[in-house]
């Protein structure tokens, strides 16, 4: 049996036993402050909401490393990670160095932008991570991801620039109208990030094209197991098991793949028919036929 580190995709972070430990680490730790401070064995309110930041900034990390692992957005989610632990920082100095808020207001203002930024990457890379297609779909898709994009930029606005927010507010909504608008818009977002994989599943993408909607369908390999010889198949660069034996195998090789995560073997099309990019001869991998066995050699 394998016991060597834990792999299952294509981000180390997501893929990391020592990432995945010093995860569920994190989260023991914030879960042990919080009932100690429910037992009133730690009364610092300072523990509780460090905890609380901790507990919440490796969730965030934990699901952008996962779009990641997925092969979506590699970069785009390793700037995520780094913007949530750089808010959760400055959470964590602010809770801890000063007893009110009131003296440091451009900090707090700062922080709460650095945290609209990092909260932002991390959903509109999900909502946008499912590679399938369709009118339905994509209306669920960028109409969330437009609302979203709309009131991050908002919030970062008002942060920055608070009494110029008021007066937008003031004089083209009225608080009410406005507070209105924002529940809305936040009831429509979430419409839209909960339908957006149930569209999914009514259009039968994977069904009709075989590519899965996040992480992209892999290629699979026929094999013969090597501790009992039995008939394996397995997708490559997953783990998988022998099912007679139950031996654990992973088959690695280097997928040809478009930049969009797009899997190539066996394109028929020219372009890439998820980004529409040129794709290149050698890049769309053909399965081998078989040559025809020779004929016998015809004895007189």
């Amino acid at each position: 049996m394998n016991e060597g580190p834990l792999r299952g995709g294509r981000d180390h972070v997501a893929s990391s036993r020592p990432a995945l430990l010093a995860f569920l680490g994190a989260i023991g730790v914030c879960v042990l402050l919080g009932l100690l401070y429910i037992a009133d064995v730690v009364t610092d309110d300072r523990y509780l909401g460090t905890g609380g930041v901790i507990a919440v900034a490796c969730l965030m990390t934990f699901v952008a490393a996962l779009v990641a692992d997925f092969g979506r957005f590699r970069a785009w989610m390793r700037t995520a990670m780094a913007v949530v632990w750089a808010a959760a920082s400055m959470w964590c100095l602010l809770l801890w160095l000063v007893r009110s808020l009131d003296g440091f207001e451009p900090a707090f203002r700062f922080t709460g932008a650095i945290t609209i930024v990092a909260v932002w990457c991390v959903v509109a890379g999900v909502t946008l991570a499912p590679r399938s297609r369709g009118t339905a779909v994509l209306a669920a898709r960028w109409s969330t991801f437009a609302l979203l994009t709309w009131w991050a930029a908002f919030g970062i606005f008002a942060f920055a620039f608070e009494s110029a927010a008021e007066y937008v507010v003031s004089e083209f909504f009225g608080e009410n109208a406005f507070v209105r608008i924002l529940g809305g818009s936040a009831v429509i977002a979430a419409a839209g990030f909960v339908a957006q994989p149930v569209l999914i599943k009514l259009g039968r993408v994977e069904s009709r094209s075989g590519e899965g909607a996040l992480r992209g369908r892999r290629t699979r390999v026929a094999f013969a197991c090597p501790r009992c010889g039995g008939a394996c198949e397995a997708e490559a660069n997953a783990d998988a098991a022998c099912p007679t034996c139950r031996l654990a195998i992973r088959v690695e090789f280097e997928e040809p793949r478009c930049a969009c995560g797009y899997l190539l073997h066996g394109l028929e099309a020219p372009e890439c028919p998820e980004c529409g990019a040129i794709v290149p001869e050698s890049k769309r991998w053909r399965a081998q036929v078989p040559a025809p066995p020779a004929p016998a050699p015809v004895t007189p």
